[in-house]
């Protein structure tokens, strides 16, 4: 993906927005029932995705290879799925959604530092 990086930190925004949203409306109503969905909003949605859009940004080398589209994919789906699993499982749902989402995102994560580890001990262009 040629824009990883743009991408990365245009949903890392997204997730910002979102949940400063949530955030103000639980605070407004004083009902913090939420809170975890927040937290985990403002730091897997965003400080995240924000923190893979950086790095591949001053680390171009991240960006060769099948993996980082699979690693951007990974992690882009697996975040909203933890995100709304976190919510239903707090409404009295299951946690089903959520453990898949945890699980998408754990893998991200992990595919992220394969792809660190690959471009850290590749041989350096001159």
């Amino acid at each position: 993906m040629r824009r990883i990086d743009f991408m990365y930190v245009a949903i890392g925004i997204i997730y910002l927005i979102v949940g400063m949203v949530l955030g103000i409306v639980m605070g407004t109503r004083q009902d913090f029932q939420l809170a975890p969905v927040h937290a985990h909003i403002n730091l897997v949605g965003f400080v995240s995705n924000c923190v893979f859009g950086l790095v591949h940004r001053v680390w171009p080398a991240l960006r060769t290879g099948m993996i980082a589209n699979v690693q951007f994919w990974v992690f882009v789906i697996g975040t909203p799925l933890f995100v709304a699993g976190i919510a239903t499982s707090i409404l009295g749902g299951t946690v089903f959604i959520a453990v898949i989402g945890a699980i998408l995102v754990l893998i991200g994560a992990i595919l992220f530092f394969v792809m660190l580890l690959r471009a850290g001990f590749a041989p350096e262009s001159a």
